[in-house]
């Protein structure tokens, strides 16, 4: 069966999301008039960058155009499969996995990918699900020049807290990021996130939902989601009409990856997804790539690939 999110109270969640729709639809139609300030914009960087991703130079000649990268500059951390432990305020200590490619230097800042699990059933297996998420993105961060951050959900069914209220397992993704931003030089101009099953739900509502977590569509250049969907939390509680406003109302046209098995009970929902996308001004093969794949509920390393190569060059400047 799909994962479900695990959550806190969604009666909260829908009672919040009632106050917000109407600001929702005002939002829209002033950005229908105007625009915004300061808003983050989605840049698409020359294809060498991720053809040879620890390059300065090609063929001995600068690239044409000059490449701005954001690096954190941290200097400290191993490399390999790393265990990390940040501390949220409020919300305690938890566990981070991750995968820092053995070719790393602090001299080169690398991307992030963000890494979200499923459902696993139980806290523990839920600590087994991000290291499995881990090891499946290993071989290409390691091949391709990235780091991979994987939280473990709190849920007592090895599931996510979903804002509101605050503070909740959003929280912990932005400590998992400073954290590994601190520890190692990272482009934070390319953390791209990616989530499973229920972590692909969470990464399609932190994208398109303000509850006030310290995560959102800013944090990100792009996303995918393997088996997740919006009805299942970022569209929860609302109408077709309604989850396209929620959609249109996005501050960019993110760049979105849906990957989703032939026979996965979620391909239904995965199909009107890229529908709703499309409508709001996403391109298929341009900022948006839809791919079924023979198989159900699941996800391997040949499609995070796909997805890497799809998402890799795209950068979020301010």
């Amino acid at each position: 069966m799909p994962h479900r999110v695990g959550a806190r109270s969604m009666n909260t969640r829908t009672a919040r999301r009632n106050r917000n729709f109407a600001a929702i639809i005002i939002w829209t139609l002033f950005a229908c008039f105007s625009v915004q300030a300061g808003a983050t914009s989605t840049v698409q960087l020359p294809s060498w960058v991720c053809a040879h991703p620890d390059a300065i130079f090609i063929d001995g000649f600068q690239p044409a155009a000059g490449i701005t990268r954001l690096p954190s500059n941290g200097s400290g951390g191993a490399i390999g499969n790393v265990t990390r432990v940040v501390n949220v305020p409020g919300y305690g200590s938890h566990t981070i996995h991750l995968r820092v490619p053995p070719s790393y230097s602090a001299n080169h800042p690398l991307p992030l990918v963000l890494a979200l699990h499923g459902q696993a059933g139980s806290p523990t297996a839920a600590n087994t699900a991000a290291q499995a998420v881990r090891n499946a993105w290993a071989p290409i961060a390691d091949a391709q020049g990235f780091i991979v951050v994987a939280p473990v959900a709190t849920g007592g069914s090895g599931g996510w807290i979903a804002p509101p209220p605050n503070p909740s397992d959003y929280s912990i993704f932005a400590a998992a990021i400073a954290d590994a931003e601190a520890a190692y030089n990272i482009d934070t101009s390319r953390r791209i996130g990616w989530g499973f099953s229920a972590g692909g739900h969470v990464m399609h509502d932190i994208m398109y939902n303000d509850f006030g977590a310290p995560v959102s569509i800013d944090t990100f250049a792009a996303y995918s989601v393997s088996a997740g969907a919006l009805q299942d939390l970022a569209c929860q509680g609302l109408n077709a009409s309604q989850c396209n406003a929620l959609i249109a109302a996005a501050s960019r046209h993110i760049p979105i990856d849906i990957h989703v098995g032939s026979s996965d009970p979620l391909l239904p929902n995965a199909t009107s997804d890229r529908n709703f996308f499309q409508n709001n001004g996403w391109v298929l093969s341009s900022n948006l790539w839809f791919t079924t794949f023979s198989g159900g509920h699941t996800y391997a390393t040949t499609q995070l690939g796909e997805i890497w190569s799809h998402l890799c060059p795209f950068q979020a400047l301010p």
